[in-house]
Order: C-alpha cells, then structure tokens, then sequence
C-alpha cells in the first residue's frame, strides 16, 4: 500500500487530493483501482484530514502496490495537487479529486485517445456527469468532441469542467509551472489557459465519452459564488485581453449568465453582463449562451429572484424525491440479499445507484445487479 518508489516506471500517475472526504474517498480509491487499464502508479494526498480519510485509504489500498499516501499539512487542493504531481513518475497525469469517481474505462480511454492525437495535444479530457451525495446522477455535461485552444477555455469558461476530468502530460506542467496555491477557486481554469499559452503542447482535446462522476455535495469549494466570482473576475481581467479570435467582451458572457442565474454578487453580475453586452447585440444573438444572458439581463431584479426561488425550490424537491427512492431501492435489495442468504459476500463494491439500476436493468442484467448490492451487506 505504500508503493515501491524502484518499481518500473509507470504510463501514468494518478493524484487525488484529498480533505476530510472519509464518507467519498473509498469509492474514488475503488473506482481508480478497478480500472481497465493498469500501468499507473496513484498517489494519494491527504492534505492534513481531521477525519478517517487516510484509514480508509488505506483500508481500500489494502496492499495494492500502485497506490502510495503522502500526508502534508492542511495547505488546500491546489498544493496538494502540486506535491502529488512533484512526486509522479508517469508521462501522463490524471487528476481525481477524493470525493469524484471514474468509469471503468477512464485512463483506458483518456490514454487511448491521447496516444493517437498530434503530439502538439497535451491534455485531454472527457465528458462529465454530475451525481448526489448519495451517488445518484442528476445531470450530464456535454461539451463536443475535438480541438480546444486558448480562447476556447476562456470563452466556454472551461469547458473541460472540473479537474478530475482530464489526462495531461506531465511536460505540461514542466512547461507551464504548478497550480497557483493563492487561489480558492478556479485554479484549474489558470492551470489550463497556462498550459494553452505557455507549453510546448498547448492543444486540448475534448473525448465524446462520459468517464467521471463529480460529486455536488453542500459545502464544496466550488459551490462557493462568493468566492469564486471574487477570483474570476480578477482571472478575467487578466487574461480576456489575450483573446485572438474573440473580443475580449466575449469571455464575460458564460461568467455573466451564471452569476445571474446562481451567483450572490448582483453588482458583479451587472457588471460582467455590462461587459458582455458591449460585445454587441448580434453577436451575442448568434449563441445560446449570448440569448440566454440577454433574456436574463433584461429581467427586473425581482424576477431573477423569483426564478431563483422556484430553480430552488425544484433542486430541493429533486433531491428529496431521489434520495427517497434511492433507499426503497436499497431497502428492496437488501431484502433479496437477505432472503437469497447471501448477506456476507465480501466485497468493498459500492451499493449502484437507482439511475444505475433502471438504466441497466434488464434479465440478463439482473444477477449481476443483485451481486454488487450484496456486497456492501
């Protein structure tokens, strides 16, 4: 479990960081482990946890030599990220945050996929489906297929969408330098535009396949608007002046439709729409992001908090209703479980969700569904 630093060298280093993520980081070790494709070492980062999250750890390493934990002191994701990719050996990097999960195949087609591009291509990443705490999939998030440059980061306000997302290669980062530790948010979106201008491979390119889970869970970093629009807005002043394809007004325009649908900053949001808008009326017609932001604009501040309000209101009931129907389905099979006197099938495979179960049920399926709910029991 703490791996051999003498070992062959592998393809490709996996690094999680990982804080007080005991109730997630099983399933993320699980689901690295599980990969199809095995030439990779998987470094572990437990950035200074207060609760059980290095046990479990270790717990479901168990003697598996790929994996290695490295505890530092509390220092945040960004320079966690940073030890563990200090530490690889791999020409590529994956990065996965402690409460996400991959697919199966995820380094097996993310490294696939990046073996038969340019090699003017330094990262790819893939297609993202957001889940509950309870690992329940509530929403998909498409992006397409192909190339990405610099001014299609910015514009489509990362359209890779999270961290644990993506493949890169590790000359990236010899090129580009490491995760700005002064950011609370939006360090991936630097990293990328950094990679995009600075490396010697700056192209992107984004898979069609949906290969990672990412957990929306109260009290995320990314939840937090306040913040994070705070940290934007200075990335945006940045680094909008070095658009060549776009205006610069351009990269306000996603930035300035989400703070107006989510954000708690109006005076931000007013201000980045301003922004946006003196792009001009057509162009942002041309776009379903510009439409949108024009119809959300012209709206009185009354009535994007009504919207907001009744957006609310049918998350929570969502959530309630998936929830509730996430425990009759356990309920049902841990009664079959019991009743078929299977009970103590070890296995640390996690109980599927209901989405898992209707999207896959079928007679052929059915023994092989009723296996993985056991083995939790």
């Amino acid at each position: 479990m703490t791996g051999d630093a003498s070992a062959a060298i592998p393809l490709v280093t996996v690094v999680t960081p990982a804080y007080d993520v005991g109730r997630y980081i099983g399933e993320a070790v699980d689901s690295v482990l599980r990969q199809t494709f095995a030439d990779f070492e998987y470094l572990v980062v437990d950035d200074g946890s207060t609760d059980d999250t290095a046990k479990l750890v270790k717990v479901h390493g168990g003697d598996d030599p790929r994996l290695r934990l490295i505890q530092i002191v509390h220092s945040g994701v960004p320079a966690a990220r940073n030890t563990g990719i200090r530490e690889a050996r791999g020409k590529y990097i994956a990065l996965l945050d402690g409460d996400d999960r991959w697919r199966p195949k995820f380094l097996e087609r993310q490294v696939s996929l990046i073996e038969s591009l340019p090699p003017e291509v330094g990262m790819v990443f893939c297609r993202t489906r957001s889940i509950l705490d309870n690992g329940m999939l509530v929403k998909i998030h498409w992006q397409r297929a192909g190339s990405y440059d610099f001014d299609d980061f910015l514009v489509r306000n990362n359209p890779a969408g999270n961290g644990s997302a993506v493949l890169v290669r590790a000359s990236c980062f010899a090129d580009a330098g490491d995760f700005d530790e002064s950011l609370p948010w939006a360090e991936d979106l630097d990293m990328w535009l950094r990679i995009a201008e600075h490396s010697k491979t700056p192209v992107s390119w984004g898979s069609r396949y949906f290969l990672v889970d990412r957990r929306l869970r109260a009290g995320a970093m990314t939840r937090d608007t306040t913040t994070g629009e705070a940290v934007l807005d200075k990335l945006l002043a940045a680094q909008a002046p070095r658009l060549r394809r776009y205006p610069a007004a351009e990269a306000y325009v996603r930035p300035a439709l989400l703070a107006l649908k989510y954000g708690s900053d109006a005076k931000m949001a007013q201000h980045w729409a301003a922004t946006a808008r003196s792009s001009g009326l057509g162009r942002l017609a041309r776009s379903a992001a510009g439409r949108q932001l024009l119809v959300w604009a012209a709206m009185p501040a009354s009535g994007r908090r009504a919207v907001r309000r009744a957006q609310g209101l049918a998350r929570a009931a969502v959530k309630r209703a998936t929830s509730r129907l996430s425990f009759l389905w356990n309920r049902a099979c841990y009664g079959l479980a019991h009743g078929a006197a299977i009970r103590k099938l070890p296995c640390r495979q996690p109980m599927p969700s209901v989405w898992e179960c209707l999207r896959r049920s079928c007679p052929r399926w059915w023994p092989t569904c009723l296996e993985s709910c056991t083995r939790t029991l």
